[in-house]
């Protein structure tokens, strides 16, 4: 039954929304609720030990049922990113995962009231969901919190028992106006009540995604790019009508089984969280669009699983994504009760295929639209055109190229390369597309944000002063487009290098500051602030190595392809601890063993609760690079450290000349591995770098880095005598001469770049690049 249908019913039958649930909606919970085993429903380091998917149903008849909330707009302010949310993951469940378009509905903005959202979930899920079917639930949207009235919170759910002001999480629907001084939101969602109406499902297979932040969020934080979904406020009061409707819902599962508790209810499948408790959220912005760093880092993952994928697998690489933007502010997680094995999220079948993305239309003028959902969104900012795509089939052929023309968003506008009949009678909607030929181009820069807290002269002073950085492209307003790193002040108490904390704004009334660099998420870049009361085109001076490092790194990612690449390649990182050796692999989709991912949480210390890899400084680690390939592959291993420093593997070979210093190609050959350090008893890998969050690429290739050696081996005084890692003084160089050995290796024909001479033109047959994101700590008991 339709929403207003349901509405007018309870008007002819003279019953308002309460009276009516208790007589007859309510009725409808009872079936299907199994007696529960209570126990506390617990949070999970998205690491932890969870069963992997425990079936596929595409070659079954259960149905898969989705239910997708996104809010933009609210009563006194908006987010950006939220409808977006929701227009990705219904891509994603029709085109990757088979859900019928019927079965999915979605409330977005005005539409998505408290009461729409409580009587979808009703009717669109609880009474058409069977045992076995699939159900899916996303919220994108404001979080925040609110105060338990004291005769609540005895039978309360959700209130933990440190918790003695009595707060409880909240979802804030469209139609709360968010909490003031003046409104106390009392027309708000509890997160109780949402965990309430899961347990009202007769299919354990359920997910609820909560793009959603819970933390207080007070603290002044350069935002960057990111707009913040937790709101600081605390809600004095919960409206009547929540109230009543989640204590009939518990009266209806207690007749069940399911006494009221003070922990959390155990409910069926699990949930996926865009943060911790205590935490924020946040959505980023992107040329042309913008969305929830979350959503958008497991829609990706999701898109790219390959079949019998690992639950933990996909999380920790979404979690990955995002922490490399906001660091500790945000941490994704999973829960799971711990008494039932956990179900899989989004379940596929045995034949998906590789894909980047998914044709939408094709329009009278010879156009054809093209979602790239696949694609990470720093790469779609850089991508240039005259990239390639091509159609996916699973039969054998040559290249069906589509030429990309435009792009807007994550919607780019391809042409077929050639007017073959067979290829254009190939090209329909809903037609999967993946990469081929990546194009960036040569002369891409940094765009730089400047702090709304800079004073107008100091933003003429600092616009100036950037206009002479060679690495620096463009000058923006925070928040005004998307921005690679931004210039702000540092409170002169935090002008000392931090660990990924906070970043520490410089207050109005305050005399004593410096100038440093932050991230696009807010966080300070260590040791980038410098002396109190600086003049700020004397910062920007003191920092120019530091943009070139930032668009090194910015290059780097760039290159990563693990998604599209066509080598058979992997590459492992394994941690020796205390004599044992713990590993993490990354692989390309068409590596033969990439379902037998090494298992996450063994890289993972058992006293931490991090979300992505923690490694403790002084640890020894080691790569393992394989080549199942049928012809010998070259590889670079290079990294950022959480200093934004470049770093990377030496490898020095004999020369006849003792002046000389050659650096040697690493080659590993055909069904083989290689090893780095090659033995234990060789030297030692040893993590050295300042804590924070760092990351290693190893990138392959089919033909050697002639090039980058060059630059590499092009520091002065460099005399090496032995394989080490070692900080790279040139990353502009040494980066733009491993980008020409790799557009070279590639040897794009001049046919189809035409004129566009000015790029790197990258192949996916002849590259491939594979990330390690992990956070060093100087000790585990800092985590």
């Amino acid at each position: 039954m339709p929403i207003a249908n349901f509405q007018m019913l309870m008007v002819d039958m003279g019953l308002d929304r309460r009276t009516f649930l208790q007589r007859a909606g309510l009725s409808l919970f009872a079936l299907g609720v199994t007696e529960a085993n209570i126990s506390a429903w617990e949070t999970f380091p998205i690491a932890s030990s969870v069963k992997g998917y425990s079936q596929a149903l595409a070659a079954t008849n259960n149905r898969k049922l989705a239910l997708l909330i996104g809010i933009n707009q609210y009563k006194n302010e908006r987010l950006n990113g939220c409808v977006t949310d929701i227009e990705l993951q219904r891509e994603l469940l029709i085109d990757r995962f088979g859900f019928n378009p019927k079965d999915i509905m979605t409330l977005s903005d005005r539409q998505a009231t408290r009461e729409n959202i409580e009587t979808a979930f009703i009717e669109h899920l609880a009474q058409q969901a069977k045992a076995d079917d699939t159900v899916i639930f996303h919220f994108s949207g404001y979080g925040g919190r609110v105060k338990m009235p004291p005769s609540e919170r005895d039978t309360n759910l959700t209130v933990s028992e440190t918790n003695r002001e009595g707060l409880v999480n909240t979802l804030i629907p469209a139609d709360a106006a968010l909490p003031t001084k003046t409104e106390p939101a009392v027309n708000i969602l509890l997160q109780d009540t949402l965990l309430l109406l899961a347990q009202s499902l007769d299919t354990d297979k359920l997910t609820l995604v909560l793009d959603t932040g819970f933390g207080n969020n007070d603290r002044r934080i350069l935002r960057g790019n990111v707009r913040l979904r937790s709101k600081a406020k605390i809600a004095e009061q919960i409206g009547s009508e929540e109230l009543a409707f989640r204590e009939q819902l518990q009266i209806k599962l207690a007749g069940k089984g399911l006494k009221p508790s003070r922990r959390l209810p155990s409910i069926p499948g699990i949930v996926l969280a865009a943060a911790s408790n205590n935490q924020i959220a946040a959505e980023g912005q992107w040329s042309g669009f913008s969305a929830g760093l979350f959503t958008y880092a497991l829609t990706q993952s999701l898109w790219q699983m390959t079949p019998n994928s690992k639950i933990q697998t996909i999380i920790g690489r979404s979690a990955e994504t995002v922490e490399r933007v906001m660091g500790r502010q945000q941490q994704p997680i999973m829960k799971n009760d711990l008494v039932k094995p956990s179900i899989g999220y989004y379940l596929t079948d045995s034949n998906s295929v590789n894909a980047e993305g998914v044709i939408t239309a094709v329009e009278t003028n010879g156009n054809i639209e093209v979602k790239l959902i696949g694609i990470p969104a720093n790469i779609l900012d850089c991508y240039g055109s005259d990239s390639y795509l091509d159609l996916v089939s699973v039969e054998s052929g040559g290249r069906n190229l589509l030429q990309v023309k435009s792009r807007e968003g994550i919607i780019v506008r391809v042409k077929p390369a050639n007017s073959d009949p067979e290829t254009i009678e190939k090209i329909k909607e809903k037609k999967l597309v993946k990469e081929v030929i990546r194009v960036l181009p040569r002369d891409l820069g940094l765009t730089v944000a400047l702090d709304a807290n800079l004073q107008r002269i100091e933003r003429v002073d600092a616009t100036s002063a950037l206009a002479n950085i060679k690495a620096v492209s463009s000058v923006v307003a925070a928040g005004e487009q998307n921005a690679d790193c931004l210039v702000g002040k540092v409170k002169s108490e935090s002008s000392q290098p931090q660990t990924d904390s906070v970043a520490k704004t410089q207050d109005k009334d305050s005399s004593a500051f410096s100038y440093g660099l932050y991230s696009s998420g807010g966080l300070l870049i260590q040791r980038t602030a410098g002396n109190a009361n600086e003049a700020v085109k004397s910062a920007i001076s003191r920092l120019s190595s530091q943009f070139d490092n930032i668009l090194a790194a910015k290059w780097l990612e760039l290159t990563v392809n693990d998604f599209s690449s066509n080598l058979k390649v992997a590459s492992t990182l394994e941690l020796v601890k205390n004599n044992k050796t713990s590993s993490l692999q990354r692989a390309t989709g068409e590596f033969s063993d990439n379902r037998k991912q090494a298992e996450r949480e063994l890289l993972l210390s058992t006293e931490t609760s991090a979300s992505i890899p923690v490694l403790a400084k002084g640890s020894h680690i080691r790569f393992c690079l394989t080549n199942e390939c049928e012809v010998p592959l070259y590889a670079l291993l290079i990294g950022i450290d959480s200093d934004r420093n470049v770093f990377a593997l030496y490898t020095p070979q004999e020369t006849d000349n003792a002046e000389t210093t050659a650096v040697q190609n690493l080659v590993i050959s055909p069904q083989s591995q290689l090893l780095v350090p090659e033995s234990e008893d060789s030297w030692k890998w040893k993590v050295t770098i300042s804590a924070g969050i760092a990351e290693v690429y190893a990138i392959f290739s089919t033909q050697p880095f002639k090039r980058t050696l060059e630059a590499l081996a092009a520091q002065p005084n460099l005399k090496l005598d032995r394989e080490q890692v070692l900080n790279v003084p040139n990353p502009l160089e040494v980066i733009h001469a491993m980008l020409k050995d790799l557009h070279e290796a590639s040897s794009v024909s001049e046919e189809l770049l035409g004129s566009n001479t000015n790029v790197y033109a990258l192949d996916v047959d002849n590259w491939a690049t594979l990330s390690f994101v992990y956070e060093v700590v100087t000790d585990y008991s800092t985590v």
